[in-house]
């Protein structure tokens, strides 16, 4: 079954007459804050209206009462009631949870909850209602900011790390789960780095997972930590009971304060297309990214990262895996200056690289792409060539020495014509119209080249070829 199927938004769909909207906001005594200003917790902000409570700053006994954390936090939690009008005057929208990071009403929810809106509503444990407007939204990590109109002196929660949390630790969720305001769950933190799950096309997601029961309504609520600091945001439900997502909140850390101050997010680009590094680079113990392709123009192709280079890390900070690459690049912003360390040909290196800016997933279609990323349209491409020369068999059969391609000269080197089916080089991905660079890390241009590259290292082949304008590396084993 498709992630598609075992996966889905936490989001409450109403009917029409349950999203009737409050005449209007109280101005009533307001609640007052869990702690003072001089206790609280850095959390993104312009002035000290903005300052967060400070939580609990002891953990739990998981056999104690929550109570005393919740009495605490829950009175920042908030439901999200949004709305937009639909055709012959029918409305339509759903309930969603947020949560306060600043005294003058500034909510964290999800990007989901408010997208194709227009009219929220925001509801406090207390009972007060206000009218919010979108400060900034990302649908590439599923991240919103709404501001309250009016508001002031609100209770604040404060944000944690999720870079400390461990598999087991205790977590709590609170949210409005199908219109249940201020529902309390709890679990355990089951696992880390769970990827998109298929939720998001071009997403930049990368959620913890746990059995702390979350269903619709939830999405936009805090995943709390024992102390009362916000851990992750709560995004997706799992087809099975006790399985939950989250956002990470060191990931919303990095986002909230561009969308208060731009609105939305722009990211920093390479132009590159890779993958993590097969089991083939076992020989060397570091994980990183694998380059597969260098486009034209781009950053990468500039200050000359190569296809076949492994990523080892961004800035000093190790990548695991080419996921992580592309979320560790997309923190940075278009122009900024990074130093990549690099493993190429054996040898460790570092390459300085000036970022530029990501484009739209449309644009990205003009770019051949060697993966066949989700939403990048693959343009064909024909090898300019000279009058076909005689085809070769001895790339076409069996044995070690054989790719399982037929190709033919041109005078851009040797151009694939055609691909068996289950053979080498349709496992390293090779296309009729591709053009042959290099083989196991040697210039090619004709098939007694290629047959001894081969022959030279018979327990891998390893295959550089252009493709449009651009130039991808794979490798597999070769038994």
């Amino acid at each position: 079954m498709s992630p598609h199927g075992l996966f889905f938004l936490a989001f409450c769909s109403l009917g029409a007459p349950a999203l009737a909207f409050g005449t209007g906001c109280s101005n009533e005594a307001q609640a007052s804050q869990p702690t003072t200003p001089e206790e609280a917790a850095e959390v993104p902000g312009e002035d000290a209206a903005s300052e967060p409570a400070l939580a609990l700053t002891r953990a739990y006994d998981p056999n104690e009462s929550l109570a005393p954390m919740l009495d605490r936090v829950q009175p920042a939690v908030v439901a999200i009631v949004a709305a937009s009008d639909g055709p012959f005057g029918m409305q339509s929208g759903g309930i969603g949870s947020g949560f306060i990071i600043s005294a003058d009403g500034r909510v964290v929810t999800n990007h989901h909850v408010v997208a194709g809106r227009d009219r929220f509503e925001v509801e406090l444990e207390d009972g007060r209602r206000f009218r919010a407007q979108v400060i900034g939204s990302d649908p590439q990590t599923d991240i919103a900011v709404i501001q309250l109109e009016g508001a002031h002196d609100l209770p604040a929660v404060g944000l944690g790390s999720s870079e400390d949390l461990k598999v087991g630790d205790w977590v709590v969720a609170v949210g409005s789960p199908m219109g249940l305001r201020q529902t309390v769950t709890r679990g355990i933190l089951s696992a880390k780095g769970r990827g998109s799950l298929g939720l998001y096309q071009d997403g930049y997601a990368d959620f913890l997972q746990t059995d702390a029961a979350i269903n619709p309504g939830n999405s936009g609520g805090p995943l709390f930590s024992l102390t009362g600091e916000v851990v992750g945001i709560n995004t997706a439900v799992g087809g099975h009971d006790g399985l939950g997502f989250a956002i990470p909140v060191d990931q919303a850390k990095i986002v909230i304060p561009k969308l208060i101050d731009d609105g939305k997010i722009t990211r920093g680009w390479l132009g590159i297309v890779g993958r993590d590094t097969p089991p083939e680079y076992g020989q060397f113990p570091e994980a990183g990214a694998l380059v597969e392709e260098v486009h034209d123009g781009t950053p990468a192709a500039t200050y000359g990262l190569h296809a076949g280079d492994r990523v080892l890390a961004v800035d000093g900070r190790e990548v695991s895996d080419f996921d992580d690459l592309r979320g560790r690049i997309g923190e940075y912003a278009p122009k900024d200056r990074v130093t990549l360390t690099l493993l190429r040909a054996g040898e460790q290196t570092k390459l300085e690289v000036e970022l530029g800016e990501r484009p739209t997933p449309r644009a990205l279609g003009g770019l051949a792409s060697f993966r066949g990323q989700p939403g990048v349209q693959q343009p064909q491409t024909t090898p300019k060539s000279k009058a076909p020369q005689q085809q070769s068999g001895d790339l076409y059969g069996g044995g070690r020495a054989r790719l399982g391609v037929e190709v033919r000269a041109s005078e851009d080197g040797l151009a694939v014509v055609r691909v068996l089916s289950g053979s080498v080089g349709e496992r390293l991905g090779l296309r009729a119209g591709d053009i042959l660079m290099e083989v196991n890390g040697k210039p090619v241009r004709s098939v007694e080249q290629v047959a001894a590259a081969l022959e030279a290292d018979r327990g891998r082949a390893s295959v550089s070829a252009r493709r449009g304008q651009s130039t991808h590396t794979s490798m597999i084993s070769v038994n």
